[in-house]
């Protein structure tokens, strides 16, 4: 992104804001498959590797789907497909990957007569690690993978029409991105009001998963401001989503013990690990009712008059007329 901020700051080079949306979102999205491309190489060594290649990937599905009318709709259904069956691949890894790092937590969770019943779980999960590795490099060299990169990469490099179909490609970059903000803030604020301690795990993972695009809207929209004016938003956003990501985290580590003890009992480990995985699941749900305890702490934060007014003075209705009538004086 800094690449393009410098140009945008050139002189007689309009804001980013003010550019026509479709031939920003290309080149952002660009630069989110250079990312994607130089996280490869290093993917099947490097967790970090991982994360920001699929970091890269969510940011270009989020400008896609959110920011409708920029592309044709075909096109923009097609590719948020084939963008999503990329993210499906990098799935299992990233979950062998969360529940290797956690083994240390798991551990401290237990009484120290329990812990080296552990040992067939590490084991176990060391051998899921390596055979996700082999089946994400396995498909990353084939051919149906490369063709997709190079396809987008295209439809990236793609001039902008002069007379495009889509009915967004024209409107400012700023303006479209502040529309679609208001309303995933409005729609997190209805659907958060109604959560509680008892509400179904899918709803607050839905909750997760809205937060994630305001939050890459938002910071798209920060690149395209460079003024600063929004990091107090982001960051208060992102407490919430520490919260609501503990909370998902835990219920799908949860999950996966449930089934790996199955599959353990199966293969006739010890009883003591199968033990020592029913008092991690115990942990595990206590530790989700606390987090759903502090959501609703969290979101009020969220929620409250302060930042309520922040948003609606920045993205509201009319938010940009101001900054119109100073640019025109």
């Amino acid at each position: 992104m800094q690449a393009i901020e410098e140009e945008s700051g050139k002189a007689g080079t309009p804001p980013l804001a003010e550019c026509r949306a479709d031939a920003v979102v290309r080149r952002f999205a660009s630069q989110y498959l250079d990312r994607m491309e130089c996280s490869e190489t290093g993917i099947l060594e490097n967790p970090e590797a991982l994360h920001d290649y699929r970091v890269a990937l969510r940011r270009s599905r989020t400008l896609l789907g959110q920011l409708k009318g920029v592309f044709p709709e075909r096109d923009a259904r097609c590719w948020l497909d084939r963008l999503g069956r990329l993210g499906e691949l990098t799935g299992p890894l990233r979950d062998c990957q969360v529940m290797l790092a956690d083994l240390p937590l798991y551990h401290s969770m237990l009484p120290e007569s329990l812990r080296p019943a552990l040992a067939p779980l590490q084991s176990y999960l060391e051998r899921e690690t390596a055979s996700a590795h082999r089946i994400l490099a396995e498909r990353m060299r084939r051919k149906d993978y490369r063709r997709t990169i190079e396809n987008w990469r295209r439809f990236l490099e793609r001039p902008a029409p002069k007379r495009p179909a889509a009915p967004n490609a024209l409107v400012p970059a700023g303006e479209i991105c502040g529309r679609r903000i208001w309303k995933l803030y409005r729609s997190m604020l209805r659907e958060g009001a109604v959560l509680g301690p008892d509400s179904p795990q899918d709803a607050f993972h839905a909750l997760r998963k809205r937060g994630k695009k305001l939050r890459y809207l938002l910071e798209f929209s920060a690149s395209l401001r460079g003024d600063g004016k929004l990091r107090d938003l982001i960051a208060q956003l992102k407490k919430l989503q520490d919260v609501l990501g503990e909370c998902q985290d835990t219920a799908v580590q949860r999950a996966h013990l449930l089934r790996l003890a199955e599959t353990l009992r199966q293969d006739g480990q010890p009883l003591d690990t199968l033990l020592a995985m029913g008092v991690l699941v115990g942990h595990l749900e206590q530790r989700q009712s606390r987090c759903r305890r502090a959501f609703g702490e969290g979101f009020a934060e969220f929620a409250g008059n302060p930042v309520r007014r922040r948003f609606r003075k920045l993205f509201g209705p009319g938010h940009d007329e101001g900054d119109r009538g100073r640019r025109r004086a």
